[in-house]
């Protein structure tokens, strides 16, 4: 039978063992002693013997030191315009750069490398040679805070920025218009009863506004005045502009992707029931709504908010 055992007795050790050999003399302890024993010395590993290099002899020579590799100190570049120097980078602006084939950055960039001069001195020179000099004369301060004013109370957000269609428009520098409008807007911050409303002034104007589209009693262009008056501590032009904040400029969130449209009418609806607390939140809305919505950026409720607020405007039907 393949399965048959024999009991036997080592003949070393006298131990009783099982075997499928009848005839085995040896149990396995022992036979395993013996086969390590019976091993020939040639097969037996040999260490490699390896070999240990001679000590250094001490010298009392010092160790030569090498010679240091160090970088050439960059030259700063010039931070003073010279006639000469402005005259260079005149000249070179018009035989290489006047087609305007190139953007202005690059342009000053460019040149300031090319005459190692501080960038901010080659912008400023150009600036001079390519803007008009146009007089400031109160009729065209007058003009662009009425431009201005259009763009706020239509909520029309141009290409480029408001400020600048109004520089375009009136032939006027970029920087002199941001300097008419802050002064103007601050000028008229200061007749306000509130020039700096806070955080619950501005909540309440945000609450009566929506309260005012539901009831649908005023035109949208005399809102404003009428939310101003009702609560008497703001100007028509903070409600305007403060409204005007509420309805930003959607392009800024193209790349903002859009929430699943469950997650929109949760943040909508988180939007409602945050127009109905006595106060706003001690956090950001943006951030408070996120919070309670899985998987929705802070960024994101801005967007959905943004979109809902221009959407309802837009389906306002008296204006």
């Amino acid at each position: 039978m393949s399965g048959m055992k024999f009991r036997r007795t080592c003949s070393v050790c006298n131990a009783t063992f099982f075997s499928p050999d009848r005839k085995a003399a040896y149990c396995l302890k022992c036979l395993k002693k013996r086969v390590v024993k019976h091993v020939p010395s040639e097969a037996k590993a040999v260490p490699e013997t390896t070999r240990v290099a001679p000590r250094p002899f001490p010298s009392s020579r010092p160790p030569l030191a090498e010679p240091s590799k160090s970088r050439p100190a960059r030259v700063a570049k010039i931070a003073t315009l010279t006639p000469e120097l402005r005259r260079r980078v005149i000249e070179i602006y018009e035989e290489e750069y006047a087609e305007g084939a190139i953007q202005t950055r690059e342009v000053h960039a460019q040149i300031a490398s090319k005459l190692w001069l501080k960038r901010q001195l080659v912008a400023d020179v150009i600036r001079e040679i390519t803007q008009s000099k146009i007089a400031l004369t109160d009729d065209l301060k007058a003009r662009a805070i009425e431009m201005y004013q259009r763009f706020v109370e239509s909520g029309h957000r141009p290409e480029g920025g408001r400020r600048r269609a109004i520089s375009s428009a009136l032939g006027l520098p970029y920087k002199q218009v941001m300097k008419i409008i802050r002064e103007w807007s601050m000028a008229e911050y200061e007749t306000s009863p509130t020039p700096s409303p806070n955080r619950l002034q501005l909540f309440e104007i945000e609450k009566m506004y929506w309260d005012e589209l539901n009831k649908q009693r005023y035109r949208l262009t005399e809102l404003p005045a009428k939310i101003a008056e009702e609560l008497g501590y703001v100007s028509r032009w903070q409600v305007l502009r403060w409204l005007d904040v509420l309805h930003d400029d959607q392009r800024a969130f193209a790349n903002v992707p859009d929430p699943s449209p469950e997650a929109q009418q949760q943040i909508i609806d988180a939007y409602v029931e945050y127009l109905r607390a006595p106060a706003p939140p001690d956090h950001g809305l943006h951030y408070n709504i996120a919070g309670q919505i899985p998987k929705v950026s802070p960024r994101q409720v801005h967007k959905v908010l943004q979109n809902h607020r221009h959407k309802m405007r837009a389906e306002y039907p008296l204006v």
